[in-house]
């Protein structure tokens, strides 16, 4: 059974609620194009009241901070030295004259305490003999020129050196035979050898004449002193044996022969006291206690080594070639305020080059 078509009006109005539904009916979060953009609903944000309180203070007791200074930490010095090589040549310059004769065999029956010395001493040593008389040259003499710590037999060889045959030589020339002797041609040839370039030197003369050698004893004084070269004055000594100031002497046994008196031997002691030498009566019985005594004055080891500033002298260390030294009158070191030194006062001396080591805090007040 057909319907009968709507009317004309009543199409019209469903047309018009159908595009009225359809957009009513649009999703606001999407739509076709041309449409209008997206609103999504947004709640409101939820707000909560804020309370201001005022700041909290704990008052309660706290402890005490003290404030202490750093602890103080001495400062340390360490001073390094060196010893010296302790090394000596030694020229003995010996009257020839007969009138000598005693007095040289006293010295070569004495030499062998001159020589233990220097070895007790840790001296490294050269020794050559060579007379007052002109006509030698200043040449040193003997068969073996040169004796050193290893000569065997030395004081044998010493006697040999100083036994002369009889001279009646009219002027006894010490201090020119020694400028000879040291000076070229002859140190460069007879007597090559002789001299170190690192070695203190020594001039011995032994005489019962005082010298007599052309020009002022002050003019021989600077030639030693400059033998070693400039700045190295100290390193040159002129000792002897002589007759004694201002009458001489008479050797012990002789005052019965005539002429036997030994002149005072003024330009002998004159070269001696500005050079820094020993003096010795040539009239003494054995000429053991000059000879020790020259010997010790050759010793060129250090006994006092000065610190740089000054220590606190509980805390001084003292090491030698790496081995510690006791604080010891005898056997070791001694610190010597009034100098500001340490100083080896007793046996023990630190031996020839040895590095030595001295350490300390230095003193605060």
């Amino acid at each position: 059974m057909e319907h009968p078509p709507f009317p004309r009006s009543r199409r019209l109005l469903v047309a018009l609620a159908a595009a009225a539904a359809l957009s009513a009916g649009c999703d606001d979060a999407g739509g076709e194009n041309g449409r209008q953009p997206a609103q999504p609903a947004v709640a409101p944000p939820l707000l909560s009241q804020v309370e201001l309180l005022p700041p909290r203070v704990d008052r309660s007791t706290v402890n005490r901070v003290v404030t202490r200074s750093p602890p103080k930490t001495p400062f340390i010095q360490t001073d390094l030295l060196q010893q010296s090589q302790g090394r000596v040549d030694i020229l003995w310059v010996i009257d020839d004259s007969g009138s000598m004769a005693n007095q040289r065999q006293t010295l070569g029956s004495n030499f062998r305490r001159f020589f233990d010395r220097l070895v007790q001493l840790q001296v490294n040593f050269q020794i050559g003999v060579i007379s007052t008389n002109s006509s030698d040259g200043g040449f040193i003499r003997g068969t073996t020129r040169i004796i050193t710590n290893n000569t065997p037999n030395p004081e044998d060889v010493f006697i040999d050196n100083t036994t002369f045959p009889a001279s009646r030589a009219r002027w006894e020339m010490g201090l020119r035979m020694m400028q000879i002797a040291l000076s070229p041609p002859v140190i460069n040839n007879q007597n090559a050898g002789l001299l170190r370039p690192d070695a203190a030197l020594a001039v011995i003369v032994v005489s019962d004449e005082d010298d007599g050698s052309i020009g002022e004893a002050g003019y021989y004084a600077r030639f030693l002193r400059g033998a070693k070269g400039k700045g190295n004055e100290s390193l040159a000594s002129f000792s002897a044996i002589a007759g004694t100031l201002p009458f001489g002497c008479t050797p012990p046994g002789e005052e019965i022969y005539w002429g036997s008196e030994a002149d005072p031997a003024f330009r002998y002691s004159e070269v001696q006291l500005q050079t820094g030498g020993i003096f010795g009566s040539i009239c003494d019985a054995t000429f053991e206690n000059t000879l020790i005594q020259i010997a010790e004055a050759l010793n060129t080891l250090r006994r006092t080594f000065p610190l740089s500033v000054d220590p606190d002298p509980s805390t001084i260390q003292v090491t030698v070639n790496g081995a510690v030294v006791p604080k010891d009158p005898f056997l070791g070191w001694q610190y010597q305020a009034d100098t500001r030194t340490v100083t080896f006062l007793g046996t023990y001396i630190p031996p020839p080059g040895a590095s030595i080591v001295i350490k300390y805090a230095v003193k605060t007040s």
